[in-house]
């Protein structure tokens, strides 16, 4: 789209002083002309392009050239709102800036949504922990922690922290394991006695993979119907598919989805406890079966 053109052209100047007409055409992948035709618009929004001839010429902003809150629309306003007020709180952004950029952008209502992604139990540490994150991604710096697996065996990391993402309810970092030799992505809630270390690396060494989702096991799927009690209603819209999910007479719902038959899947549904009954497939009804009856044996032994 141009809008994003004109933007990229405009930072691409703040940040390098002066490019020729060529150089942002092969960096944004269109034509010459088409870059002159971009200027001449900058130009005519008023913001102070201008080009010149000659050995070390090319396109400039002139100096002390401040970014016109003009050159946005109403929605890329928002979205920059949303964009601060979501990282408010990781500490990656501050309520000062979020209030000068809705006074700047003449927004008045900037409490329109609020962000928390700590857990209940423990904000402030959680928030102490994220923000030693950011700081080692953005300064280079290595980690050191305790990590347990899926088992609990807990190992000693030292990692070099090259993202942060958040991706099903949960952040995680993805980094290159020492321990390991190769990129690993772990689940911020579950890094112990994290430490930033004075040590740095070179993060233009290191291209992490894309990120693999973290809250389904990449195990083949099976069909699955079962009924759950009204009181669980809020869980069962949140974690199922709204096509999958009929009401009963009674207040109850059937659910028909495809899930991994995986170790994961015993432990999702007796987290429901006595609110759900697996009508199908008759092996994972019978597995948890058995599973409740070792479960009775734990309660009932002294």
């Amino acid at each position: 789209m141009q809008t994003e053109r004109l933007f990229e052209i405009v930072y691409t100047l703040l940040d390098r002083g002066t490019v020729t007409a060529q150089e942002l055409a092969d960096r944004l992948g269109v034509s010459k002309r088409t870059i002159l035709r971009d200027i001449e618009t900058l130009t005519l929004a008023k913001v102070p392009v201008y080009t010149t001839q000659g050995k070390g010429g090319g396109v400039s902003l002139l100096e002390g050239y401040v970014l016109d809150k003009a050159v946005l629309s109403d929605e890329e306003k928002e979205q920059i709102l949303l964009g601060i007020k979501t990282l408010l709180p990781t500490g990656s952004a501050s309520g000062k800036a979020l209030s000068k950029l809705g006074s700047l952008f003449s927004v008045k209502n900037t409490d329109w949504i609020e962000v928390d992604f700590s857990r209940w139990s423990n904000p402030t540490h959680d928030r102490e922990k994220f923000n030693n994150l950011k700081n080692a991604v953005m300064q280079r710096k290595a980690l050191a922690f305790s990590y347990p697996n899926s088992v609990g065996e807990i190992s000693e990391r030292k990692a070099y922290p090259l993202k942060l993402v958040f991706q099903g309810q949960a952040w995680y970092i993805q980094a290159f394991c020492l321990l390991k030799r190769a990129y690993r992505t772990f689940k911020i809630n579950r890094m112990i006695d994290l430490q930033v270390l004075p040590e740095t690396f070179d993060a233009a060494l290191y291209a992490p993979p894309p990120v693999v989702p973290q809250n389904i096991p990449p195990h083949v799927k099976i069909h699955i119907r079962a009924i759950f009690t009204a009181t669980v209603a809020y869980r069962v819209y949140d974690e199922f598919n709204i096509e999958d999910i009929s009401k009963n007479a009674d207040g109850s719902f059937t659910v028909d989805t495809s899930m991994p038959f995986d170790e994961w899947v015993y432990g999702y549904f007796l987290s429901y406890g006595d609110n759900v009954r697996i009508l199908e497939p008759t092996a994972l009804r019978e597995t948890l079966q058995e599973r409740i009856r070792e479960m009775l044996k734990n309660y009932s032994e002294r």
